[in-house]
């Protein structure tokens, strides 16, 4: 590349203006790849990390039977903490939350005819089209998906 690195800075600053990062970062950066670094991927770091496999196998094993745990139910089932429960669930099993509506208890009378008109449609639907009807609802819960 042959750039210095205020150079490689003064082209930051111009593509990206203020959300530019920092020439202090921009000068480890340019010195790390002129060493050969080939990525700029986050490198594994010294320390315990934050999940072992055994938690990471429990909570997928957990989640396996039954995918309508909470963080806080799988947190107090494994003993782990809520943070990471959340981090085995989104950056090591790659799940996100689905999340749904909550049904209010007591429907006013209009809500309930809507929900009467809902159910008749959905019912001459799968009078018509059958089970390639059903096929096609996707049923949401706060579960882990």
């Amino acid at each position: 590349m042959g750039k210095t690195a205020r150079e490689c800075y003064r082209g930051l600053v111009e593509v990206c203006g203020t959300a530019a990062l920092p020439y202090s970062t921009d000068a480890r950066w340019v010195q790390a790849f002129r060493a050969g670094w080939q990525n700029a991927t986050d490198q594994p770091r010294p320390g315990r990390p934050s999940a072992t496999e055994g938690q990471v196998s429990s909570v997928a094993t957990l989640l396996e039977t039954d995918r309508r745990w909470t963080i806080r139910e799988l947190a107090c089932e494994t003993g782990l903490s809520h943070m990471t429960v959340l981090h085995i669930l989104k950056e090591r099993l790659h799940m996100r939350k689905i999340a749904s509506r909550r049904v209010l208890h007591s429907l006013t009378e209009i809500q309930k005819w809507q929900r009467y008109e809902a159910a008749w449609m959905h019912l001459q639907r799968y009078k018509k089209k059958g089970d390639a009807f059903l096929h096609r609802i996707i049923a949401l819960d706060e579960a882990w998906a």
